[in-house]
């Protein structure tokens, strides 16, 4: 049998294993509303004026000028005939947005708002499906060391590098397969001579030599694959960036929530896991196996402190100013309006889209708000979990019918 042979009956057997597996790492634990991820048809954007977005008047916009400003810099990297997305319905090329990265570049503290009102139109976007909802996430800082220290002794790893990435959205279109089409666009494995097979579950990766980057708390190692990336604090005073590098294909299950629902911990907080895996070190390796998801990390020098890791549209997330999203309807570099409620008030929010998760894509009002970077952006994270609403922003002069596909009659 032919090496391609060998490479498509794996391709069949990966597509009827990991169907429904995420490749970018899920936010935050929490409550979850389970829901059927609906198909993404051309949106309906339908132009309101800024006094419609609720508390717009008083939102702080400075953020999300920071966050565009970064999205800019991507930008300018790329052709000005570029889409913004292929698969998100709406968005244009990056030529439309160029008009509002120029003026972006000048605009002076407290002038934000009058900068989004002169070069953005504001639109709703109308979609019967999906779950609507705003959670949160943070870049957390942990304890590590290089070797073995007591308390620290789960090691974070690096990317293997026997694993692989197989393209399922170009053999979709090369073999016009609609099977194929079905499937994940992009699935995870490992190649064992000829054959494409599911990469190990979290249970059964062993780290090799040179593979480890070092080594923390078994709960701070969680967490941080649960949050998708974060600092890390050596013992020695130096401090670096663990930033997301893959995931193992597996879809994710929440370790903290299966230790809640065995009855060893009352309510499913960090704070009540690393106590219980505290009083019961031996325990570790099994209570994080509940979750078969593994994220590996890449060793980032740490060159800008106020901005946090690289998204998944490659830009660095700004606290307060970036919202992860699902891709399948926002395009990354999306300016997005959210309305929701914090602790009971009122919380509005402009943001822009640049990163993902496998458990935020359920559709177009479902967003996780990167809150920033340490203990007390993590705080914050923990706590919000609220129903939403999202608008967006379009460059001022380019058709809605040109961003959306759709005709206006």
């Amino acid at each position: 049998m032919t090496r391609i042979q060998y490479l498509t009956l794996s391709l069949a057997c990966l597509v009827s294993a990991c169907a429904s597996t995420p490749t970018t790492p899920p936010p935050p634990a929490g409550p979850q509303v389970s829901t059927t991820r609906p198909e993404a048809p051309a949106p309906l954007l339908r132009e309101v004026r800024f006094s419609d977005l609720p508390n717009w008047s008083r939102a702080d916009l400075a953020p999300a000028l920071t966050a565009f400003r970064r999205q800019c810099a991507q930008w300018a990297n790329l052709t000005p005939d570029r889409a913004l997305s292929s698969t998100a319905k709406y968005g244009g090329v990056i030529g439309m947005w160029l008009p509002a990265c120029n003026a972006a570049q000048s605009v002076a503290p407290g002038g934000e708002r009058a900068f989004f009102e002169s070069n953005f139109t504001p639109a709703s976007i109308n979609y019967a499906s999906g779950e609507a909802r705003l959670t949160a996430y943070y870049e957390p800082i942990i304890t590590a060391s290089r070797t073995p220290a007591p308390g620290l002794s789960e090691p974070l790893l690096m990317k293997p590098t026997d694993m692989i990435t197989v393209d399922l959205a170009g053999f979709a279109a090369a073999l016009d397969d609609s099977t194929l089409r079905g499937a994940p666009r992009a699935l995870t494995g490992q190649l064992r001579g000829n054959t494409v097979v599911p990469y190990p579950k979290r249970e059964a990766i062993i780290p090799y030599q040179g593979q480890i980057i070092g080594y923390a708390h078994p709960v701070d190692v969680y967490n941080l694959q649960v949050q998708g990336s974060g600092r890390l604090g050596f013992i020695d005073g130096a401090q670096v960036r663990a930033a997301y590098a893959s995931q193992n294909g597996y879809k994710w299950r929440s370790a903290l929530g299966a230790l809640r629902d065995s009855g060893a911990i009352q309510g499913a907080s960090w704070a009540n896991m690393r106590a219980y895996l505290d009083a019961n070190p031996n325990s570790a390796r099994s209570v994080l196996n509940a979750d078969p998801s593994y994220i590996f990390f890449a060793e980032e020098q740490i060159t800008d402190p106020a901005a946090g890791p690289r998204g998944a549209a490659n830009v660095p997330l700004t606290p307060m100013g970036s919202i992860a999203v699902d891709p399948a309807f926002h395009p990354y570099g999306a300016v997005l309006y959210v309305d929701a409620q914090y602790d009971g008030a009122a919380f509005d929010r402009l943001v822009v889209a640049q990163d993902t998760g496998g458990a935020i894509r359920r559709g177009p009002q479902r967003g996780d708000f990167f809150a920033g970077t340490g203990p007390q952006a993590g705080q914050w994270a923990e706590r919000m979990n609220s129903p939403a609403r999202f608008w967006t922003l379009l460059p001022r002069g380019a058709p809605i019918a040109t961003l959306d596909g759709a005709k206006r009659g």
